[in-house]
């Protein structure tokens, strides 16, 4: 099962998926939490610990790539197998949900 939370500025998503990451986890299912908010907070609303989030690996742009299909469709994969880059990027959180945390801002625009 995929479920993706998405909605407009102070809408509760955080605070919302965490409840359901860990509510879905404590009920057996394995959970992976990715944080693709360029303000990332899941891991907080998890409960991780300000120091794991510190050291956590983000994965980077570059873990996909853009490909042609045979229909001419211009598409994103990931490099390499999905259990390999969830096995690298994804951190443990409170009962047994796993956090995965995408590259964000890395620096503000000029102008």
């Amino acid at each position: 099962m995929k479920i993706a939370v998405a909605g407009k500025g102070g809408a509760g998503k955080t605070t919302l998926s965490a409840t359901l990451a860990r509510t879905m986890a404590r009920s057996g299912r394995r959970v992976l939490a990715i944080d693709g908010d360029p303000n990332p907070n899941l891991g907080v609303a998890l409960g991780v610990g300000a120091e794991a989030l510190r050291d956590a690996p983000r994965v980077p742009r570059n873990a996909s790539a853009e490909y042609t299909d045979e229909a001419g469709r211009t598409q994103r994969r990931l490099k390499e197998p999905f259990a390999a880059v969830r096995e690298r990027y994804a951190i443990p959180a409170p009962d047994g949900v796993e956090l995965m945390l995408m590259t964000g801002v890395e620096h503000a625009g000029e102008g």
